[in-house]
């Protein structure tokens, strides 16, 4: 059935909008509509056969999972002052995600949604060692040791006030109903717990580019959201956004140029993303790096993080 209201705000949306699947190259057309109330555009009919556009080497389920190497027992003894001190000095973009939170390796995480668990992989080697990941849509649970495991199950099914964190990166755009998805992840937080939500957002790139916004990624993006339907959706789920940051790259400009040209984001071969290199000169990326710096300046960038709080 096509949806006619908002997802997030519950106001009419104004069809007409089409989209391509381009990842792939499939070409596969999918309606949208856009919420004259809140701004951001959605969906209007979920594919029944939505596992066609999530193939084997999609991006979540080819993830390289580095080894874990737990840090000597001394490190480990001082680890929240070790982390702290990483936070000014460390370029990571694993620890910049946690930064504005100051997030320390003595609480307890869960990365929602995460595929094969490379994230919580990574914060383990960097002296996180309270990390669990979910997926339900991973073929079976995974146990990597050190107590780092991911889990096949609903949020539905986790225990309430258990999680000091959770991380949705770059997930919840691919959730129908976020309002319940939040909901249950309020229910999971202990009271002062936080969510890190990284999703794209329409911007400079969504005018500029349209239906060639490398970001729409139909039909696998159901809502793509606005400043203002991010804090709709937040305050229903009575959430406070306490920090936004936004953090889009050159990859606004490089995967929509290709789109403009009718050319998919990955190899048909390989399934691997394409050589930009192969199409931009370096002064081309460097200048689409500069474009990007100055639009999250203006918040104005295609993708950012929100930090939100459990009073």
């Amino acid at each position: 059935m096509e949806r006619e209201n908002c997802r997030i705000c519950d106001h009419k949306l104004i069809p007409g909008l089409v989209f391509r699947e381009m990842m792939f190259g499939m070409r596969d057309e999918f309606g949208y509509g856009e919420c004259p109330n809140c701004g951001s555009i959605q969906i209007l009919t979920v594919p029944h056969h939505i596992d066609k556009y999530y193939p084997e080497y999609y991006v979540s389920f080819t993830q390289t999972i580095p080894e874990l190497k737990r840090q000597p027992f001394f490190k480990r003894l001082f680890k929240n002052a070790r982390v702290k001190r990483k936070y000014q000095t460390s370029n990571s973009a694993t620890l910049s995600l946690l930064k504005p939170i100051m997030a320390l390796p003595t609480q307890k995480i869960l990365d929602i949604g995460c595929g094969r668990g490379e994230l919580i992989c990574k914060l383990f080697n960097k002296g996180f060692e309270n990390v669990t990941g979910v997926d339900k849509f991973i073929s079976q649970p995974i146990d990597y040791g050190y107590r780092v495991e991911v889990l096949k199950k609903e949020l539905s099914e986790l225990p309430a006030n258990s999680y000091d964190i959770l991380i949705m990166h770059h997930v919840l755009e691919h959730v129908d109903d976020q309002l319940d998805q939040l909901r249950e992840c309020y229910r999971l937080l202990k009271k002062g717990g936080k969510i890190v939500i990284a999703i794209p957002l329409l911007g400079e790139a969504w005018d500029l580019y349209q239906r060639n916004w490398v970001q729409l990624d139909a039909p696998r993006h159901f809502v793509l959201h606005t400043l203002k339907s991010m804090d709709i959706l937040a305050k229903k789920s009575n959430f406070t956004i306490n920090e936004v940051v936004f953090d889009s790259t050159a990859f606004q400009f490089l995967g929509s140029e290709l789109y403009r040209q009718d050319i998919p984001l990955t190899l048909p071969d390989t399934h691997t993303w394409y050589p930009f290199e192969q199409k931009f000169s370096p002064e081309q990326i460097a200048d689409y790096e500069t474009r990007a710096k100055a639009l999250n300046a203006a918040q104005r960038g295609d993708a950012a993080r929100f930090y939100l709080y459990k009073d």
